[in-house]
């Protein structure tokens, strides 16, 4: 489930919570509300699983580490049933979802523990969380409308605390459920409070995205070598490095170990770095597909940092997705 389903669902569910008031009933209530943490619960658990496992699949190249292959092995082998499934053909030892996103409740400790797998640092994410200003505003509501997040240690004024106690609040509840298809009275939450519930679950995962592709873009720029540059002989148009602004160089690709079809690359100067993706290439009136060798051309990109003109810039290879998927062990 990408974000863009996630949301779609979870608006489908704030729907849903109409019908409360189109059908004034306790027990259409009941089951609605028993609905709404199913609900919930599931699509954080099916798009926190989903986004791990993509994120490892999209950037195997830059994820797939000594360090990550003793994680997964380890895994593998802490429970019986996971040990089956890694033996189902030793042949076939590529990474598994069902082994990568095991979990029995998608708590915040366990979606941290996921991330740890594939190799991404949690520390930052609180940070966002942390200065989110409208994570603040709806978990200051939500308290001062009686829903108090489960502190499993203890009282605590971090905002990420609080995230990770309305999840864990959500967790017990659907566990209550699930187990015994009950819902004690003083676990009851309101309509209000559930929309609320939505819009903190929308929050955090727009955090965790922004999250995941900041520690994907710092790997990326800390696997690269300086081999292979291409020269920029001048900046035509430079760019801010925001939203969808475009900058044009003009470049001479001399080096033949150069893939003529690559589009993303790394930019650096004297000062900085980041990373950039072609979006057009020219040569004189004409679009090509493909990088010429020995010829002045121009390149469209969208970089992440800012280009500027007058400023010396060289594009570098950076690490690429290999056509081929590694098996965790390799067997001949």
């Amino acid at each position: 489930m990408s974000k863009m389903v996630a949301f779609e669902t979870l608006n489908e569910l704030m729907r849903t919570l109409e019908l409360k008031k189109k059908y004034q009933s306790k027990r259409i209530e009941k089951i609605l509300t028993k609905n709404y943490i199913l609900s919930l619960y599931t699509i954080w658990e099916t798009y926190a699983k989903k986004r791990i496992f993509d994120t490892y699949s999209d950037y195997e190249y830059l994820l797939h580490t000594d360090d990550f292959i003793k994680r997964y092995l380890k895994k593998s082998f802490g429970k019986s049933y996971l040990s089956k499934e890694f033996l189902k053909d030793i042949k076939d030892t590529k990474v598994k979802k069902e082994i990568l996103c095991q979990s029995n409740n998608l708590t915040w400790g366990e979606f941290i523990d996921l991330l740890a797998i594939i190799g991404i640092d949690s520390s930052p994410l609180e940070t966002l969380i942390n200065e989110s200003a409208e994570i603040s505003n709806i978990v200051n509501i939500l308290k001062s409308s009686g829903l108090i997040p489960v502190y499993k240690d203890g009282f605590s004024t971090l905002l990420s605390d609080s995230v990770k106690g309305y999840l864990q609040l959500v967790v017990d509840l659907r566990n209550t459920i699930s187990h015994t298809y009950k819902m004690e009275f003083d676990e009851h939450i309101d309509s209000k409070q559930m929309m609320l519930l939505v819009h903190l679950f929308k929050c955090t995962i727009n955090i965790i995205e922004i999250h995941i592709n900041n520690e994907i873009s710092k790997k990326y720029l800390d696997s690269f070598t300086n081999e292979s540059v291409i020269s920029v002989t001048n900046v035509i148009r430079g760019c801010n490095a925001s939203g969808n602004q475009e900058a044009i160089l003009e470049i001479i690709v001399t080096n033949q170990a150069i893939d003529p079809h690559i589009q993303k690359l790394v930019i650096s100067s004297d000062t900085n770095k980041g990373y950039c993706t072609i979006t057009g290439i020219r040569v004189g009136n004409f679009n090509l597909k493909k990088l010429p060798l020995n010829k002045v051309c121009t390149v469209t990109i969208v970089s992440n940092i800012k280009v500027r003109r007058g400023y010396q810039y060289g594009l570098c290879l950076g690490p690429h997705k290999s056509s081929n998927i590694p098996n965790i062990i390799h067997v001949s």
